[in-house]
């Protein structure tokens, strides 16, 4: 499982970005309507295909708005 930082998210179509420790950027689509995410939050994930992309699932939050996110990245 790989850690990261939710860079954005629209909470209307479920979709975001989340900035892994290693600087990558990955994109995440939350079909979970128990699992609210926020910009900020540290996660850990997994790495599938959605879509035919590589996509972070099974999104786990383990801490809310751990770091301030540069938003020009």
């Amino acid at each position: 499982m790989r850690k990261g930082i939710v860079l954005s998210y629209n909470k209307v179509v479920k979709y975001g970005f989340i900035k892994d420790l290693n600087g990558q950027k990955i994109r995440f689509y939350n079909e979970d309507g128990l699992i609210i995410l926020n910009v900020g939050d540290l996660v850990q994930f997994a790495i599938g295909i959605i879509k035919n992309r590589p996509c972070a699932v099974k999104i786990i939050i383990l801490c809310r708005n751990q770091s301030k996110v540069d938003q020009k990245n």
